[in-house]
């Protein structure tokens, strides 16, 4: 998919565009179809009218996607209010059927608590205005619910992301609780490298893979206004090279978890 960061609906144009073309369909054909206009859907194609819901299921039977258009239609409403580079993050995020991250300071953001997310916010981000800060919580609490049923999720962290205090104890012990249900609940794997790690291969910060059925994978590397899209092959390839190094440099999923929980009884005291 072509997602733009200058406009949101570029994605869905670009879908319906190549979804029109591998069916056969002119747009006089579709609309006969459809009982949709030609010229309605020449607009929508065009972005010189932005669809409604009711348009991305009427294509979506048209093209027997499974419902793909009014998901894609759905992601970009809920996009809308977040932040211009989050968007196609966003939107790739839902996507992915595989994320691998690394963070070597702070818990990943898909697993981060509400509270723990506005505080790690506002210390980090203090010429925003809390609307600001309040809208982009929203935003990241949201973030694991909308991720597909079937996606594959691991994680990397050092340990000091663990042990070090982000607000206070009750937030952090929350967030550690947080982090062990997603586990049990089977829904994450989930690393830790202890330390000191003299030899650690992560100094070079948080990285994030994204795989999918119908795309090339994406890494994405953090920076202080925002994370950057890396889509050239041997890049990536590099990226998953270091995360396979990170996972070998850590504890086994089980004795991360063992060592969460001890973190945790740790906090509590």
């Amino acid at each position: 998919m072509d997602y733009d960061g200058q406009d949101p609906w570029a994605s869905f144009r670009s879908e319906v565009r190549k979804l029109r073309s591998q069916s056969g369909f002119t747009q006089v054909r579709l609309g006969k179809a459809t009982q949709m206009s030609s010229s309605l859907l020449s607009a929508i194609e065009t972005g010189t009218r932005t669809p409604k819901r009711s348009h991305a299921e009427i294509l979506d039977t048209a093209f027997s996607t499974g419902g793909r258009l009014t998901r894609l239609w759905l992601d970009i409403n809920d996009s809308l209010d977040v932040p211009e580079w989050w968007r196609n993050i966003s939107l790739l995020e839902r996507e992915a059927i595989e994320i691998s991250e690394y963070h070597m300071t702070l818990i990943p953001g898909l697993l981060q608590t509400p509270e723990y997310a506005r505080t790690s916010m506002r210390l980090g981000r203090r010429w925003d205005p809390q609307s600001v800060i309040d809208r982009d919580v929203e935003a990241r609490a949201a973030r694991f619910s909308q991720l597909r049923d079937d996606v594959c999720l691991w994680f990397v962290v050092d340990e000091y992301a663990l042990t070090r205090v982000v607000g206070s104890e009750r937030v952090m012990s929350s967030q550690l609780d947080h982090i062990l249900t997603a586990i049990e609940d089977n829904r994450v794997r989930f690393q830790v490298i202890t330390q000191p790690a003299p030899h650690h291969p992560g100094m070079s910060g948080p990285v994030r893979i994204l795989d999918f059925e119908d795309r090339n994978p994406v890494a994405l590397v953090e920076h202080l206004m925002g994370e950057e899209v890396i889509q050239r092959a041997d890049p990536v390839r590099k990226c998953r090279s270091l995360f396979g190094a990170l996972q070998a440099e850590a504890l086994s999923p089980t004795d991360s978890a063992k060592m969460i929980k001890t973190i945790r009884e740790d906090v509590a005291t």
